[in-house]
């Protein structure tokens, strides 16, 4: 998924060879653009979004690799790997969505999360131990067959297209002179509110180095909830990066296009692989 992707790595990347670079021009929005429920929404609902994989697509991929897995283990000797088979969900409530990453350069969205747990969120989940010894060898073999079965398409032409475009309309957001002038309003709410601060995601990044979410962190992710709402941060942002992104596809259609025509069969095989592999 790149949107996510790119977003917990700071929302930058850098131009390939296979990207033009496309003059664009100042999107128009609306006066008073809707800001989408969640961070999460923005994110997954943007242009660029429908070239790559859902999140159900990346939870498909992930249960598609380890039922092969689990079933090669079992081949080997390791009666009881199928049950170590470990699972993902995507998200699907609110407050589940809210949790995944809701400070980003839009501002902080998620009242119940920003009170209960401020910016401490996508708190990662203890790794079990894994294979040792001859175990991990045959293991590693396993993964290596599943993964030639469903190829990653990741380094592909249509991959590296479409990390670039979109840190090439987080650049042009950014530097647009209407989300300027919310994140003024957004750091004027902020400074009224007692936690000054200039930039969003640098406010959430300077809380994270703590084990837990303190008073004051819960106290300024309350005010930085408020504050995008009062200044529509999140609403103008999301509306001019749409924007900037709509022009960019129009100008990379044909490589977009047979890109997405990978990921869907890639899915598609994908789907085949693990109904077999649960039958069997």
């Amino acid at each position: 998924m790149i949107a996510a992707g790119l977003l917990a790595t700071g929302c930058s990347a850098g131009l390939a060879d296979s990207a033009q670079d496309v003059r664009t021009t100042p999107p128009a929005i609306a006066a008073a653009p809707t800001a989408p429920a969640t961070g999460y929404d923005g994110l997954t609902g943007l242009p660029l979004s429908a070239y790559g994989t859902s999140e159900q697509d990346d939870v498909l991929l992930y249960d598609t690799n380890e039922a092969l897995v689990a079933r090669c283990m079992k081949s080997r000797g390791y009666t009881s790997y199928s049950d170590q088979k470990k699972t993902q969900t995507a998200a699907k409530t609110k407050e589940e969505k809210e949790a995944i990453r809701p400070a980003g350069a839009w501002g902080y969205i998620g009242g119940a999360t920003a009170k209960r747990i401020g910016f401490h969120v996508a708190v990662p989940v203890p790794v079990s131990k894994g294979p040792t010894g001859q175990e991990l060898k045959d293991y590693n073999v396993c993964w290596d067959k599943a993964d030639k079965q469903v190829p990653s398409l990741a380094g592909t032409r249509g991959w590296k297209l479409t990390q670039d475009l979109f840190g090439q309309s987080f650049q042009r957001a950014a530097a647009d002179s209407r989300v300027g002038a919310a994140r003024k309003s957004w750091s004027s709410c902020m400074s009224r509110a007692g936690h000054p601060a200039d930039d969003p995601e640098m406010l959430a990044n300077g809380f994270l180095n703590a084990k837990k979410a303190t008073a004051k962190e819960i106290a300024a992710a309350t005010a930085d909830e408020s504050c995008t709402r009062s200044s529509n941060l999140a609403g103008v942002y999301f509306a001019v990066l749409s924007g900037y992104q709509q022009q960019l596809i129009s100008a990379n259609t044909k490589v977009l296009t047979g890109y997405k025509t990978q990921v869907q069969a890639q899915i598609d095989r994908a789907a085949r692989l693990l109904t077999a592999s649960d039958t069997a």
